[in-house]
């Protein structure tokens, strides 16, 4: 796992930009449906299936990718709370926990 991103936030409407370089190198692309899951206190980024639509959200254009605010609610996560983002490269996946 690579430490990316140190106390970055999530915007007024839930949504987190993912850095370009490391959406390249894990395979993402703009426009691309990914499906955002919850691990202990870890929200996990990863491809979207066929299988499940549950909690899938678009990459945009820029890189941005809207959290659900159920997500957001369990982790206590607002605008003010710090961040940090992970990449594993073995699952292709981006990793986000809030900074303690």
């Amino acid at each position: 796992m690579y430490f990316l991103v140190n106390y970055k936030s999530i915007n007024k409407l839930g949504m987190i930009n993912l850095p370009k370089k490391w959406r390249a190198a894990l395979g993402f692309q703009d426009g691309e449906r990914v499906e955002i899951r919850m691990r202990r206190n870890e929200i996990w980024i990863i491809h979207g299936t066929n299988e499940n639509y549950e909690n899938q959200r678009f990459i945009s254009s820029r890189g941005m990718v809207n959290i659900p605010a159920e997500f957001r609610r369990i982790l206590e996560i607002d605008t003010d709370t710090e961040l940090c983002i992970y990449a594993e490269v073995t699952q292709n996946a981006f990793i986000i926990k809030p900074y303690n």
